[in-house]
C-alpha cells in the first residue's frame, strides 16, 4: 500500500523556492507514494509544471477587512481541514517556510511532520527577532527541520541547540536535464567577445539582494556588461541607479523569463551580490550550465562546498569587491564538474528516509 505524503505551499508562480518544491516532487517515486500538495493560492505558471501524479487542492485563506468575520470564516476552512484531514498523512512538509497557514496545516496532517528552512534568517534578524519568528511558526512542533545550508542550520542551532537531533541539511533540487535543454532556445543577445558578461537571476529588492554593489562594479570595471533577469519591488530603484551612472549600454534589463537559461548560458560570470541567502538555487543552476560564480555568499549544504568547490567569494565592501573581481577577471578559476544529476538521486533516497518516519543519524 502506497504511503501517503502532504506538502503545503503558498502558490507555484516563478521563484526560486516554487521551481525546488515542483522539481522535489518530480523525484518522488510515485510507485511507493501517494502526493497532495496544497496550496493557499491555485495559480503560478509552475503549476502546469506538476507531476501530474500529484493531487492538488486550494487552502484559500481570507484576507477581508472585518477583523472578526476574517478570524472566523479562516477558523472554519481549518476546522473543515482537521476533520479530513488530522493525521491522515503518513508524512507531511511545510514548504513554504514564512506560512502561518501551510506551518498549521502540515502539523495537523502527520505526526511525521516537517518544515523547510530556505534562507539564513539570522542574518536577517537579531537574536530576539530570530526567536520570535520561529516560536510563532511552532518549530520546535516539527518532528523534522530541513535545512538548505550547513551554515543556516549552524546559526539556527546557535538559539535552539534543544532542536539538533531534529535538524538536517537536504538541499533543494533543480531538474538537470530541462535546465540543459532550455539553455539552447534562442535569444536575442549578442554578446561581444572583447567585453565579460555577468548575469544576475533573481528578485530585485535590495533588503537582501543589493544588486547595486554589481552595478557599481560594471561602472568601475571596464569592459564588462551586466544582464539582469528578474523583477520585483525595487525595479525602478535599480534602474534608476543605472540612469545615474549612465550605464544604460552596459547594465541591461530582460525582465521576469520563465526561461532564464540562455541568458545564463551567454554569461562569462554569474553574479550574487546579496548579504544573505540561503542556499540559492542559481548556484544548482549554473553547476549545471558550467558556468563560474561570484558571489558574496559562501556556502555549503549536504554535498557542495561553494568557495571551495566552485565559487570565487568577494567581500561585501564595494571598494574590495571591485579590487577582488579584476584580480578575478586577470586570473579566471578552472570549473570543477560536479555530477548534480547523480548527487540529487541520492538526496531523493535520503528524503525517503524522512517519508517513512526515519529519525535523523546521530
Amino acid at each position: 500500500m502506497k504511503k501517503k505524503l502532504l506538502f503545503t505551499a503558498y502558490s507555484l508562480d516563478i521563484g526560486g523556492i516554487e521551481s525546488a518544491l515542483v522539481n522535489l516532487l518530480n523525484y518522488i517515486d510515485y510507485d511507493k507514494y501517494e502526493v497532495c500538495l496544497v496550496l493557499e493560492k491555485m495559480s503560478g505558471y509552475l503549476l502546469k509544471k506538476v507531476n501530474k501524479n500529484v493531487q492538488i487542492s486550494e487552502f484559500r485563506v481570507s484576507n477581508h477587512k472585518n477583523i472578526i468575520f476574517r478570524k472566523a470564516i479562516n477558523l472554519i476552512h481549518q476546522l473543515s481541514f482537521f476533520l479530513k484531514n488530522y493525521h491522515k498523512y503518513d508524512f507531511s512538509c511545510c514548504y513554504a517556510t514564512y506560512s502561518f497557514s501551510c506551518n498549521k496545516l502540515a502539523r495537523l496532517a502527520s505526526k511525521n511532520n516537517s518544515i523547510y528552512v530556505h534562507s539564513n534568517y539570522r542574518q536577517l534578524y537579531d537574536e530576539n527577532s530570530f526567536k520570535n519568528f520561529f516560536d510563532k511558526r511552532n518549530i520546535n512542533k516539527f518532528k523534522t527541520i530541513f535545512f538548505v545550508s550547513n551554515e543556516s542550520k549552524r546559526d539556527f542551532l546557535e538559539i535552539y541547540s534543544a532542536l539538533a537531533d531534529r535538524s538536517v541539511v537536504i538541499n533543494n533540487f533543480v531538474d538537470v536535464k530541462s535546465i540543459k535543454e532550455k539553455s539552447l532556445e534562442k535569444i536575442t543577445l549578442k554578446k561581444k567577445k572583447c567585453e565579460t558578461l555577468f548575469v544576475y537571476v533573481g528578485r530585485l529588492d535590495d533588503t537582501s539582494k543589493k544588486l547595486g554593489r554589481a552595478i557599481n562594479l560594471i561602472d568601475k570595471i571596464d569592459n564588462t556588461k551586466l544582464l539582469i533577469v528578474g523583477s520585483g519591488p525595487d525595479d525602478i530603484k535599480y534602474r534608476n541607479l543605472v540612469k545615474q551612472k549612465s550605464l544604460l549600454d552596459r547594465v541591461i534589463f530582460v525582465g521576469r523569463r520563465t526561461n532564464p537559461y540562455p541568458y545564463m548560458l551567454q554569461a562569462d560570470y554569474i553574479i550574487l551580490t546579496s548579504d544573505y541567502e540561503g542556499f540559492p538555487v542559481t548556484y544548482l543552476e549554473a553547476i549545471v550550465l558550467e558556468k563560474r560564480i561570484i558571489t558574496t555568499i559562501d556556502v555549503s549544504d549536504d554535498k557542495i562546498n561553494m568557495g571551495k568547490d566552485y565559487a570565487e567569494i568577494v567581500s561585501k565592501n564595494e571598494d574590495i569587491m571591485v579590487k577582488e573581481v579584476k584580480t578575478i577577471l586577470e586570473k579566471p578559476r578552472k570549473i570543477k564538474k560536479i555530477d548534480l544529476a547523480l548527487i540529487q538521486k541520492e538526496r531523493s533516497k535520503e528524503l525517503e528516509k524522512y517519508f517513512d518516519g526515519g529519525d535523523i543519524d546521530a
